[in-house]
């Protein structure tokens, strides 16, 4: 019985790495202070996947933090863009 379990779960974990997608991430940050103080970090995210077919989705995060001199005066705005891309065949 453990062998067949074995057998059946080997299968199933196969499959299921074969039907993956192909993807690809980075990640940047800039920093940079103003005269008066102020720290501003960007932080972009990039993931691209690709499927089977070729076919490409990318997604950007782009997140912004201004930190004026200060205690609790930090703010953070966050940003998402999505872009597919088909190939014809």
């Amino acid at each position: 019985m453990k062998k067949y379990l074995m057998l059946t779960l080997m299968a199933v974990s196969t499959l299921g790495l074969a039907a993956c997608d192909d993807t690809s991430k980075t990640e940047s940050t800039q920093q940079s202070t103003t005269a008066d103080g102020t720290v501003i970090e960007k932080t972009t995210t990039t993931e691209t996947t690709t499927d089977g077919e070729g076919n490409a989705e990318r997604e950007v995060k782009t997140e912004t933090s201004v930190d004026p001199e200060g205690l609790m005066n930090k703010e953070t705005t966050s940003e998402t863009t999505t872009e597919s891309q088909k190939v014809d065949q």
